[in-house]
């Protein structure tokens, strides 16, 4: 399963599934690109990984505006000349708040953050990959998506929209060689959930290293056939 060369864009690189994710394809000897919100976080990440200039191009910039993902792509393109794979760990959870309750903020906060960068960072990076005639786009759902739950609206209806819109670039590119998948995982085990939830029993959450091993045989070969799917991973249950 090599991706030697292949050149990866990591979005949400350093929070935690999203540093997980750069672990993972840091020992594959392809080039990735590493985007987030600091330029302190992201060169930390890189030392921390012991990847060269070569191997890595950390470039902050919020992609939840089409400004900030177009300077991502820019330089993805300008410094490999192609992006292969858009693994898209961008996200966030509001929740605790019934329909009637919710802030109208709230839910723009979810939209934008979770639906609206997907679909910047998708818009982006396929016109490059459809021209090659080889891509991966991995975006990151949620069980709560296809299995709601109550006073969750914002969060869930917007990892929902995530879906939607994996499965329609799926049936956009089918054929091309770009395949679009979705990763719906239950809760993940980072030290941030767990102290939301300090009583809660970890033993069933899902390890970030889990969804980075999915990520990285969704971009191999052996995947080639996977379009359009969703994906669950949802721990030990």
């Amino acid at each position: 399963m090599t991706l030697r060369d292949k050149v990866i864009l990591i979005s949400g690189a350093t929070g935690a599934l999203g540093s997980a994710v750069a672990r993972e394809f840091g020992q594959t000897q392809a080039r990735v690109v590493l985007t987030g919100r600091s330029d302190q976080k992201l060169e930390q990440l890189v030392a921390e990984l012991g990847l060269t200039t070569a191997q890595a191009l950390p470039v902050a910039a919020d992609v939840t505006q089409a400004d900030g993902v177009t300077k991502l792509v820019e330089s993805a393109m300008s410094r490999f000349g192609r992006i292969d794979a858009l693994l898209n760990t961008v996200g966030g959870w509001t929740g605790g708040k019934t329909v009637g309750e919710t802030e109208v903020e709230d839910w723009d906060r979810m939209l934008t953050l979770n639906l609206r960068s997907a679909f910047l960072l998708s818009r982006a990076v396929l016109p490059a990959m459809l021209e090659a005639g080889w891509g991966r786009v991995v975006h990151v759902s949620t069980k709560t998506a296809v299995a709601p739950r109550a006073k969750r609206a914002a969060y869930a209806v917007s990892k929902a929209g995530v879906i939607t819109l994996t499965e329609v670039i799926a049936a956009e590119v089918k054929g091309t060689g770009v395949t679009a998948n979705v990763i719906l995982p239950s809760i993940i085990d980072t030290e941030d959930n767990r102290a939301s939830s300090p009583s809660a029993n970890t033993d069933k959450w899902v390890p970030p290293g889990h969804i980075a091993a999915t990520m990285r045989f969704l971009c191999s070969d052996a995947a080639a056939s996977i379009n359009g799917a969703r994906i669950p991973v949802y721990g030990a249950v």
